[in-house]
């Protein structure tokens, strides 16, 4: 039987052909550009709304300054993130479903946690995750004087994975390192709110909207996890 897999990437590779076919002819609009499988959209709509956005700028300057900070310790526990995660490779070379090549791919269907019922909300959070990151650069840009040649999005095949801000060069490049540092860590300070303000709905109204039944069925848990480990049964529990 053919996995999911093997279809997404011939799915994807078709899709490749197609889209560089029509480059090739000349039947694709200038705001649309191919680079093998990926598909930018780039547009000059929204630079006059940034405008407007960055009157404030002593303040989107202080949000700068305290993102360049932030982006430094991102990048630091994301290295330590990734060197932890490493180690326990190492340390425990048994293989697990958690391991598994496609479940690395935050893509419904083919991530083994990830059903197709979760494509709408993983497609609706990586485009507001998209448009918060990339906004926050355009923005600062404008905070700084730095002139925007275009923005837009990144396709690949008809899944978003990317957006850009494409600064002027002559501009960004005349402008002092300090605003440059600003505009470069807005987009990950912008992530960074965003998270804090999930975190805040998940371990607030949402979490405590729910409430815990007695009897919950164990359906099943994953081989080499933690419920695996300490011996949980299928079936229901009745503990409760």
């Amino acid at each position: 039987m053919v996995s999911t897999l093997t279809w997404v990437l011939a799915g994807l590779a078709l899709y490749t052909v197609g889209v560089m076919a029509l480059r090739a002819r000349g039947m694709l609009p200038e705001s649309v550009r191919v680079s093998g499988p990926i598909v930018t959209l780039h547009t000059g709509r929204g630079r006059d709304f940034l405008d407007g956005l960055a009157a404030p700028r002593r303040f989107w300057r202080a949000w700068g300054n305290f993102g360049v900070g932030a982006a430094i310790v991102i990048m630091v526990g994301a290295g330590l993130a990734v060197f932890a995660s490493a180690l326990a490779a190492v340390q425990e070379p048994e293989r697990s479903t958690i391991r598994n090549p496609q479940n690395v791919l935050v893509i419904p269907g083919v991530n083994d946690f990830l059903p197709l019922a979760a494509a709408p909300e993983i497609v609706f959070g990586l485009v507001l995750g998209l448009v918060v990151h990339e906004g926050g650069h355009g923005l600062l840009c404008r905070v700084e004087d730095i002139e925007i040649d275009s923005m837009g999005l990144a396709f690949l095949a008809f899944i978003p994975v990317g957006a850009f801000v494409q600064p002027d060069e002559e501009s960004r490049n005349g402008a002092s390192r300090g605003s440059q540092t600003r505009m470069f860590a807005a987009g990950v300070t912008n992530n960074f709110f965003v998270t804090f303000l999930a975190f805040l709905l998940l371990f607030g109204p949402v979490s405590g909207s729910i409430a815990a039944a007695a009897g919950v069925p164990v359906g099943s848990s994953v081989d080499g996890g933690p419920a695996d480990r300490a011996g949980v049964e299928y079936g229901p529990d009745d503990s409760g």
